[in-house]
């Protein structure tokens, strides 16, 4: 084919590409690389149709050859742009995407992609930018508004982000993207019946779209349906196993529904093989590894987490208690006082830091530690503390108690109830059995016993003051360990408490302080400490035996199980 009849070809397959002919279009093209090889504009017209066909990887390397040829072509660098996106390889995709708008600004499909790439890397702001530029350009490119509203949404934005949304589906009613980042808009500003609708839309239009079901699962995890959330996810998984959001929040489902810990460290592996910059996933895989005891690995997660969010106060919180496990106090001060300069919760940090000698210990543990401690592991609580704690004090007590022989009609209250644990011993003795806790999903599970005829959802003082002459038994095992200064416990429980009748508790033992608080968190009382305050509240001590408590890092950790009597 001589110079003539390749420049011929060449405007024929361009006149069968812009018709939509691309078959032609191809056949030609490759007609004129035979006679030209080097010809880039045959490379770079054919990249586009391999593109078309989503044969991506193919028109990757055609671009690449076309732009060994011509370097500064805007649009072969465009297209190469948009094609890395297809890929997944945003970073490139976006450096390419700069190279042909620093030749070609005014290119509306080239800021098009490079706003969408910017959203994949969740740099929404510049990716707003690169939105509107589209739309100044091109105002009515339906893909730009629903990209800018999903830029819109994750600023937080909702009401922009609708607005956009909708302007999509005015040029494209059946737009299911739209529809369905429309019902996530919608529900994020808690208009459900909206979103259902708007959901219930997407997916009769698309019934295969991944993101449709992800946003079901979103809907049905937040009304706390997971059994069904978790067919949603595991759904849009099926249609896109590479979606990294449908990932991480079936990792979080099975976490909350007590599936194997194993499974969803596995479900956020893949999830951040595909997106290693996701700070969520890599602080939820590092929580769970904490739990496997992979100190290291989970460290690695939260050191990167922190680098990449470095304001994130609860990152820094979670590296603490992490380098405590690890046994590097030092690094984990500095790491709490990191996060309360980020604004943390002050008086969580401050019980952490009185806890290693950094700041006066309170009088108790602050209520909010007590419930985010319990609520965190109550559906794990009886298999730690019976299982690695090697905890025994309810059955301890109650034996000595028995001992005691208070009869079997006693209204009994069990202070710091949890999950129940005393229930099953305290029942045979009570006419009456009142639970009593700060944490509401410790009361849950002590609920699923059927063994308390009342559970109260309430601090000991709060209660007790309501409680005068009402007990015959109350009961405190490893209370104490979260109140500092008992004087006004002692006090309530005394006039809470009917003449004769008994009280017993557990303490941990402080050998020269009346009370100290450890590094663990808990605090330790003195024998000495714990007999005035018996003697000065109108008590009578009727036993009072050592014992071990629990373990704590395979070490036995050493107390008494007491009991007084009201005298």
């Amino acid at each position: 084919m001589n110079k003539f009849e390749c420049d011929e070809a060449f405007r024929q397959a361009i006149g069968h590409q812009q018709q939509g002919r691309i078959d032609e279009a191809q056949v030609l093209y490759e007609a004129v690389l035979k006679s030209d090889p080097n010809n880039h504009y045959c490379l770079q017209l054919l990249g586009v149709i391999a593109s078309q066909r989503g044969n991506h990887f193919y028109a990757r390397r055609l671009l690449e050859s076309s732009l060994v040829h011509l370097p500064a072509d805007a649009d072969a660098l465009a297209n190469l742009g948009q094609v890395l996106f297809y890929l997944g390889e945003h970073e490139q995709a976006l450096q390419r995407c700069e190279q042909s708008l620093a030749i070609h600004a005014d290119n509306p499909i080239c800021h098009l992609t490079r706003g969408k790439t910017l959203c994949h890397l969740s740099r929404y702001a510049e990716g707003k930018a690169a939105l509107d530029e589209v739309l100044r350009l091109k105002p009515d490119t339906t893909e730009a508004l629903v990209y800018r509203g999903f830029c819109q949404h994750n600023l937080g934005h909702f009401e922009l982000a609708l607005a956009d949304y909708r302007d999509a589906l005015r040029l494209r009613p059946d737009h299911a993207e739209a529809l369905s980042h429309q019902a996530h808009a919608l529900f994020s500003l808690h208009r459900l019946p909206e979103a259902h609708h708007s959901l219930d839309a997407a997916l009769s239009v698309w019934p295969d779209f991944p993101e449709a079901h992800f946003h079901r699962g979103l809907f049905l995890q937040h009304e706390n349906r997971l059994d069904e959330a978790e067919v949603c996810y595991r759904h849009a998984l099926d249609l896109n196993p590479h979606y990294p959001q449908a990932l991480e929040n079936l990792a979080f489902v099975l976490h909350k529904l007590a599936r194997s810990d194993q499974e969803c460290v596995a479900l956020l592996d893949r999830c951040l093989k595909i997106k290693p910059h996701a700070v969520a996933a890599l602080k939820a895989r590092a929580s769970l590894l904490v739990g496997l005891r992979m100190l290291d690995e989970a460290m690695a997660d939260y050191d990167l987490a922190a680098a990449l969010d470095p304001d994130d106060a609860r990152t820094q919180v979670y590296r603490a208690e992490t380098l405590l496990l690890r046994r590097r106090p030092a690094e984990a001060i500095a790491a709490f006082r990191r996060a309360k300069e980020l604004g943390a919760e002050g008086d969580d940090l401050d019980y952490a830091l009185a806890s290693l000698g950094e700041a006066p210990a309170p009088n108790s543990a602050p209520a909010t530690y007590v419930v985010k401690l319990f609520d965190w592991y109550a559906r794990h609580f009886d298999d730690h503390l019976q299982g690695s704690l090697a905890y025994r004090t309810p059955a301890l007590l109650m034996a000595q108690v028995a001992a005691l022989q208070p009869g079997d009609q006693l209204d009994i209250a069990d202070l710091g109830c949890g999950t129940g644990l005393c229930g099953p011993l305290l029942k045979p003795m009570a006419r009456q059995l009142v639970g009593v806790d700060l944490s509401p999903n410790m009361l849950e599970v002590a609920k699923e016993r059927g063994l308390y005829d009342e559970l109260v959802c309430s601090d000991l003082m709060s209660f007790l003051a309501l409680s005068v002459d009402r007990f015959d038994l109350v009961v405190a095992a490893d209370v104490f360990v979260y109140v500092g200064a008992l004087e006004a416990v002692f006090r309530a429980t005394r006039q809470a408490m009917r003449q004769g009748g008994l009280f017993s508790f557990s303490f941990e033992t402080s050998e020269d302080q009346d009370l100290v608080l450890r590094s663990s968190r808990r605090y330790a009382h003195a024998v000495s400490y714990i007999e005035r305050l018996a003697a000065s509240h109108g008590f009578e001590v009727l036993r009072m035996e050592s014992s071990v408590i629990r373990k704590e890092a395979g070490e036995d950790m050493h107390g008494f199980l007491t009991t007084l009597r009201a005298a």
